[in-house]
């Protein structure tokens, strides 16, 4: 009898222990490879304005005067800018049009960053000398939620950034973060949205179009299935190793 229970008992803790697995240097790796010096080419990048962009536009030329006014709205309070950046901003309209001060409407979806910019340069050169035009997306925040150390908003200044810059932002993700599934929701037009799963331990995840930031993208970093069980380090499984022993050796006493 005694030694039926000593078996199941042993047979119970060798359960527990298994389950206890570690989180693996594997688990935690971005942009696996098998060779430490392949190369991964990534596909350059260039956002397309879309409709509900809020953009700054600055326009500058050789003589000061003439371009001062058209700047004066942005540049007149920076911090009043950025609690309400819709009044300071020209909002891409649902023909995909923006109006701007003496020049007129512009006509932005569809195009990229400097696209627009060459466009505008072409139009204010009748009221300019040699004008420099510089356009911003205000707008652009998105939000990670999660296994990641700091969720929250981050606000995106260059256009072209990814997700692994998000991260970054985000003081990394957890040890218990699923790399292979992380789920990107994304605006799809007025009132829709698509959900798109990438795996960042995938070196082709780089030349992904997904892969990149859109403004108001959610992503969401869902926990590995094992995480319930799972230990972070050597040490953690060394205790729940004894823990287990010391039962063992307690019940059998």
């Amino acid at each position: 009898m005694k030694r039926n229970i000593r078996l199941n008992t042993l047979t119970f803790l060798v359960i527990i222990l298994s389950l206890s697995s570690c989180v693996t240097n594997r688990n935690l790796e971005y942009v696996s490879t098998d060779n430490n010096t392949q190369s991964v080419k990534s596909t350059p990048f260039n956002y397309i304005i879309q409709k509900e962009d809020l953009l700054s536009v600055q326009i500058s030329s050789t003589t000061k005067s003439d371009y001062d006014f058209f700047n004066l709205k942005e540049s007149s309070n920076p911090q009043l800018m950025s609690l309400n950046p819709y009044f300071y901003g020209y909002l891409v309209k649902q023909d995909g049009i923006i109006n701007l001060p003496m020049i007129g409407n512009v006509k932005v979806e569809g195009f990229t960053i400097n696209e627009v910019e060459r466009v505008i340069e072409q139009i204010s050169s009748t009221y300019f000398k040699d004008p420099i035009v510089k356009v911003n997306i205000i707008n652009f925040k998105v939000s990670i939620l999660g296994e990641v150390n700091n969720p929250g908003e981050y606000n995106i200044v260059r256009s072209n950034q990814n997700l692994l810059h998000l991260i970054g932002k985000a003081n990394d993700l957890t040890e218990f973060a699923n790399r292979r599934k992380i789920k990107v929701i994304r605006n799809n037009g007025e009132y829709s949205s698509k959900i798109i799963y990438l795996n960042l331990t995938d070196p082709l995840v780089l030349n992904d179009k997904n892969f990149y930031l859109h403004p108001q993208d959610i992503v969401y970093v869902e926990p590995m299935k094992k995480k319930f069980y799972s230990v972070k380090s050597l040490s953690n499984a060394v205790s729940v190793s004894i823990s287990a022993i010391t039962l063992y050796l307690l019940i059998n006493n």
